[in-house]
């Protein structure tokens, strides 16, 4: 199943642990792009790594109710294994990792990953494990959290996991050159799901960045735009002006594009912007 074969024991603990800890998790949030992979698939991602690389190593997880901290946590012994999400049930199940299973390094990090990054999880992990939302904006968005958060002065990975329409296949690399990472590999196929993504699709890929000193995100700050799958694809979306009137965008809208709103102006008051972007998910 895995590079680094784990004894039968372990292999025993594992599934015990991720059949309790499941129950506290429930059904993925579509709202919040959740699709949950397989408990296989975990836990191969827990095992991209030597479990024993992992020993005094600072891993973050930018989502994870997919549970790969847990087999992290139960294989190896992190020096720091953060948890950031924005979904409420991560609280406990964090806390069921920490006290229930004795991974005693592992925390959560309450941060929505659009306001930008807190400063003291700047240049600090060695391995960045990431899935972003399904969209254009969502893969920016991550990566660029991913980047911020990685070590810069030592060597530190990135293990995205992405699905991706095939018109869009080169859209991954552009982000790679544009923040000046290294790809190491792609795992053709390697995610699967008990749920189907946005796309319908049951698997994915997983690709393995370096980040380099000179690696650089493409959005430090806030990102106030369409980020989750169904805001990035539904229309009209709706931006606010500063006067209070909604102006919506789509292709059967007076305006097809922020840049035409921002053009032509507000439809009540000829503000042109920054305009406000009305998320269905409220910013934690």
């Amino acid at each position: 199943m895995t590079n680094f074969p784990l004894d039968e024991e372990t292999i025993t603990k594992m599934n015990q642990a991720f059949d309790l800890v499941r129950a506290s998790r429930g059904e993925p949030d579509k709202e919040l792009d959740q699709y949950y992979v397989t408990k296989d698939t975990s836990i191969q991602r827990a095992l991209l790594v030597d479990p024993e690389s992992y020993n005094g190593k600072r891993i973050i997880l930018i989502g994870d109710m997919d549970l790969t901290s847990l087999f992290i946590g139960m294989t190896s012994k992190p020096k720091d294994l953060a948890v950031l999400d924005i979904d409420r049930r991560i609280p406990e199940i964090v806390f069921k990792m920490k006290f229930d299973h004795k991974i005693r390094n592992i925390r959560y990090v309450n941060h929505d990953f659009r306001i930008r990054m807190i400063a003291v999880l700047k240049n600090q992990f060695d391995y960045v494990f990431l899935e972003p939302p399904m969209t254009k904006e969502g893969l920016e968005l991550g990566l660029s959290r991913a980047v911020q958060s990685a070590k810069k002065d030592s060597v530190s990975k990135i293990f995205l996991s992405f699905d991706i329409e095939q018109e869009k296949e080169n859209l991954i690399e552009f982000f790679i050159d544009k923040m000046n990472l290294e790809k190491v590999e792609i795992k053709e196929n390697f995610n699967n799901y008990d749920f189907p993504t946005p796309l319908g699709k049951k698997k994915s890929d997983l690709y393995i960045l370096n980040v380099k000193p000179d690696s650089e995100e493409t959005i430090p700050n806030h990102y106030f735009g369409p980020t989750y799958y169904r805001e990035s694809n539904k229309f009209p979306q709706p931006y606010k002006c500063k006067c209070g009137e909604n102006c919506n965008i789509g292709k059967d809208e007076k305006f097809h594009a922020i840049t035409d709103l921002e053009e032509s102006g507000c439809i009540k008051c000829e503000y042109k912007g920054p305009f406000l972007f009305e998320s269905s998910i409220e910013m934690e």
